[in-house]
C-alpha cells in the first residue's frame, strides 16, 4: 500500500533532518579539541618576519583565523630540508626556527602557551588559549647525535620524524634510496632514547620497511605527523593499508595530509611534472631580489600560479582519506595533520586554512560518525597518543 504525504512536507523534510545536525554539530564545536599534528609556521617567522597576531590573506595559519576556526592545539614543524640546506647549516637553521617559534609564542601570551605534556594540552585549551608544541621534522637534524636530541627534548620537542625527503645516515626516506634496508642500528639506538624521553617517534616521510621497524623497535605507539593513504592516492608520500593497519595495532594514529597533491592522484601528477620549473623561477628570484623586501610576495605569486594548473581538488577528498583510515584501522587511529605553510598554498577547495576546520566535523558529521569518534578523530586520539608516549618514557 502506497502512502502519500503532502508536498509541503516533502520540502520540508530535509530541513527536519538538518536541524539536529546543526544542534549536533553546536554542541560539539562548543568545547572540542581540535590538534593539528603537523604545521610548518615557524619558519615563516625568520624567513619573512611573519607576524602570528595579525590576519593574513596569505599562508595558512595566523591567530584571527585560528580562532575562527576553534583550534585547539598545534605541533609545529622545525625543518632544514636536506635537500636546500648545506649540512653545517642544519643544527643552527633547526636552533634558530624552535627559536623563533618560543619568541612568538611569548610575544602572543594572551592567546598562546607552549605544551610540553598532555596534560599542558588539556589545561591551555580549556583556558582558552592554543596549546603550542614544537616538533623536529627530520632525523638528519640531529645529527646522529642522541645528545642533540636530548638537548631539543630540553627545548620543547615533543616528537621528530625520522628523516625528511632525504634518507640519513640510519633511516630510509620514501622519497629516496633506500641504504638500510629500512632503520639502521643507529636509528634503534635513537627510538630507544626517544621513548626514554617522551617523544613521539613520527614515521611520516620514512619507507614502508622503516615504519615497519620503527613500530617493531618503539615501546610506544607511533604516529604519522602528516601522511594520507595511497588507496586512493598511489603516490609515494602516501602509506599502503597494510602500513595504515600495522600503525593501528600498536596503537598509533595516522594524520591526514591536507596537501591536495596527496589527496588526488591526478593533481599530485601535475604538480610532480610542474615542481622542476617553479623551483627553478623560485630560486632565480631569491637569488636575484636577496635585497627586495617584496620577493616572498614575488615567491607567492610563483607559487600560486603552478598551483592553478593542477586540478581542483575538493574537501570531500580530504574526508575519503580519513574515512578509509578509520575503515581499515579504525577510528581510534585517524586525525589530522595537514601540514599547513608548508605545502605552498596547494589546499583542497574548502580546507584553505585554519579557520576551516569546523568542514570537517560539519562533513563527519553528514557521513554519520559519532560525536565521539568525531571528538577522537579531531583531537582526541592524537592526545592519546601523547599521553601514551609520555606513560612509556615514566616506566
Amino acid at each position: 500500500m502506497f502512502r502519500f504525504f503532502p508536498a509541503a512536507l516533502l520540502c520540508a523534510a530535509p530541513l527536519l533532518f538538518a536541524q539536529p545536525n546543526e544542534q549536533r554539530f553546536q554542541r560539539l564545536m562548543r568545547d572540542i579539541l581540535i590538534f593539528d599534528s603537523h604545521i610548518d609556521t615557524p619558519r615563516l617567522v625568520i624567513d619573512e618576519d611573519y607576524d602570528f597576531s595579525q590576519r593574513h590573506s596569505y599562508y595558512e595559519l595566523d591567530i584571527p583565523r585560528m580562532r575562527e576556526g576553534k583550534l585547539g592545539a598545534v605541533m609545529f614543524g622545525v625543518y632544514v630540508q636536506p635537500q636546500d640546506y648545506p649540512e653545517n647549516t642544519w643544527v643552527q637553521r633547526a636552533l634558530d626556527v624552535t627559536d623563533a617559534f618560543h619568541e612568538e609564542v611569548r610575544r602572543n601570551a594572551k592567546d598562546m602557551e607552549v605544551a610540553l605534556t598532555a596534560a599542558d594540552v588539556e589545561r591551555i585549551h580549556k583556558s582558552g588559549k592554543l596549546a603550542a608544541m614544537v616538533s623536529l621534522e627530520g632525523g638528519h637534524i640531529i645529527m646522529d647525535s642522541p645528545a642533540l636530541l636530548r638537548n631539543f627534548y630540553r627545548l620543547g620537542v615533543r616528537y621528530m620524524t625520522l628523516a625528511h625527503f632525504r634518507t640519513n645516515n640510519w633511516a630510509d626516506s620514501m622519497t629516496d634510496t633506500s641504504r638500510h634496508n629500512g632503520i639502521a642500528p643507529l636509528g634503534r639506538e635513537i627510538i630507544r632514547e626517544m621513548n626514554r624521553l617522551g617523544m613521539i617517534v613520527d614515521v611520516s616521510h620514512i619507507s614502508d620497511k622503516a615504519v615497519l621497524d620503527a613500530i617493531e623497535f618503539s615501546r610506544a605507539p607511533v604516529m604519522a605527523s602528516h601522511s594520507s593513504v595511497k588507496a586512493i592516492a598511489p603516490i609515494p608520500r602516501n602509506m599502503p593499508d597494510e602500513i595504515i593497519k600495522a600503525v593501528g595495532k600498536r596503537g598509533g594514529i595516522i594524520c591526514i595530509n591536507f596537501h591536495a597533491g596527496y589527496l588526488n592522484e591526478a593533481a599530485h601528477d601535475v604538480y610532480i611534472k610542474n615542481r622542476p620549473a617553479r623551483d627553478a623561477e623560485i630560486k632565480a628570484v631569491l637569488d636575484r631580489e636577496k635585497n627586495n623586501p617584496k620577493r616572498w610576495e614575488m615567491v607567492r605569486d610563483i607559487q600560486k600560479r603552478y598551483f592553478e594548473k593542477m586540478p581542483k581538488v575538493p574537501v570531500k577528498e580530504l574526508l575519503r582519506h580519513i574515512d578509509h583510515v578509520a575503515k581499515t584501522a579504525g577510528a581510534d587511529h585517524v586525525g589530522l595533520g595537514s601540514d599547513f605553510d608548508g605545502i605552498s598554498g596547494m589546499t583542497p577547495v574548502g580546507m584553505e586554512d585554519v579557520s576551516k576546520y569546523p568542514v570537517i566535523v560539519r562533513g563527519l558529521i553528514d557521513m554519520g560518525y559519532s560525536d565521539t569518534d568525531i571528538r577522537k578523530i579531531m583531537g582526541g586520539n592524537l592526545l592519546r597518543v601523547l599521553k601514551a608516549v609520555e606513560a612509556v618514557a615514566k616506566q
